[in-house]
């Protein structure tokens, strides 16, 4: 693993939403570097959603600016009384004050010649301000299929992402066809998948530990989805789950994670499920409990809505149901195909319902423990390895001298 470094990644998330891919990474790579969390930078009329609905309040505004949440990782909260705005022409003065704030509080954790770690295309103004050794973009997503994108911002993304890229020594993806989409954008790029961490491996080898009571006072057979419920999921054929097991009497689907979807159809679809006596919606829950969610599942579902989107995905959580051993059903993407044999793929929304009815059926320990052994080998400490490998070719080719 690459040491002695410091590294700024600047995240589209706060550090307690939702863990992902880079959350996981960081925490490994802060055993032997330091590092910054960067969380995102608010414009004002988010600000105002959030202050309406009440996700900010009024202690945000006087918290500590940075705070070390484990050794050698440090999160820096957004500066709220500088919202980004272009409202009267006030936009480059508070950005120019947003920066003087982070080099201050650099500066005072002693950040010299970082790496700079880039989740999302507008961070495209971002190299060249922090006197960084080493520009990283990494792509998890394709961010151009987000629901409810207008063309104009569509254009506008891929405009910031092509000057992004123009500006990194090193471009990640996770996927491969998000590898094949990208490959034009850069000279230097690397695939490097997700994975699961250690925690997750030690409890998927222990079928009996705990199980949340959402889980075990279900009716059986639970099937379970952990994960962001966005307009990512098929929500149709959520809803064609529920409506069989209400016409069944038999089994439940446990949802766990935020809901946050873009509203109108998708939130009415939203409202069904959570009007159907077999839907459990548990809520955010921390990453530290997930597991124990997984343990209690007698499926697991990787239920996304078909399309470009999904087509980039290389779903974490596939590698988290496989350290548990689960049935798992999944439609059709590129990423999951490799895993086929060990996870059942849908071709069609009748068809993922039939392979849960057969999944919740499976009583196979040989199959249990392949899908164990294949989660061993894609562990993050394995994606940290490579990702740390293609950081140090990347500042070799830039700084040969200084390396």
């Amino acid at each position: 693993m690459i040491e002695g470094q410091n590294i700024i990644c600047f995240a589209p998330d706060p550090w307690g939403d939702i863990w992902r891919n880079r959350h996981r990474l960081l925490g490994i790579l802060a055993r032997s570097n330091r590092i910054v969390y960067v969380e995102p930078r608010l414009g004002i009329r988010q600000l105002g959603r959030k202050l309406r609905a009440g996700e900010v309040r009024a202690g945000h505004f006087f918290r500590r600016r940075v705070e070390e949440v484990r050794p050698n990782l440090f999160v820096y909260h957004d500066p709220l009384h500088l919202p980004r705005t272009a409202l009267g022409g006030l936009g480059p003065f508070i950005e120019r004050a947003r920066r003087r704030l982070l080099r201050k509080t650099l500066d005072r954790l002693g950040f010299s010649r970082p790496i700079l770690w880039i989740v999302r295309p507008d961070g495209c103004d971002l190299p060249g301000t922090l006197g960084e050794k080493l520009v990283l973009y990494q792509i998890v997503d394709d961010y151009t299929q987000y629901a409810g994108m207008s063309p104009r911002a569509r254009e506008r993304l891929e405009r910031e992402e092509r000057l992004l890229a123009s500006r990194a020594d090193l471009v990640l993806v996770t996927s491969d066809h998000l590898l094949e989409l990208k490959r034009g954008l850069h000279p230097r790029i690397a695939l490097v998948r997700n994975g699961v961490d250690a925690a997750t491996l030690d409890e998927g080898a222990r079928p009996e530990g705990p199980v949340p009571r959402e889980v075990s006072a279900a009716a059986r057979p639970v099937h379970g989805y952990v994960g962001g419920i966005t307009d990512k999921l098929d929500l149709e054929l959520l809803g064609e789950a529920a409506a069989a097991m209400e016409a069944s009497g038999e089994g439940t689907l446990v949802l766990v994670g935020p809901v946050n979807v873009s509203g109108g159809e998708s939130a009415r679809l939203i409202e069904r499920l959570r009007a159907s006596p077999r839907v459990v919606f548990t809520g955010p829950r921390p990453a530290g409990e997930v597991p124990s969610f997984i343990r209690g599942f007698d499926v697991c579902w990787i239920p996304y809505r078909a399309g470009d989107q999904a087509r980039a995905i290389d779903p974490l959580k596939l590698y988290e149901y496989l350290a548990f051993g689960k049935p798992t059903v999944s439609i059709e993407i590129p990423s999951i195909l490799p895993f086929e044999g060990l996870v059942r793929v849908a071709r069609s929304r009748a068809e993922f319902l039939s392979h849960a009815r057969e999944a919740a059926r499976e009583n196979d320990p040989e199959l249990a423990a392949r899908r164990r052994a294949l989660a061993r080998e894609n562990s993050w400490e394995d994606r940290v390895e490579r990702i740390s490998s293609a950081m140090e070719t990347a500042l070799r080719a830039r700084e040969p001298a200084r390396v």
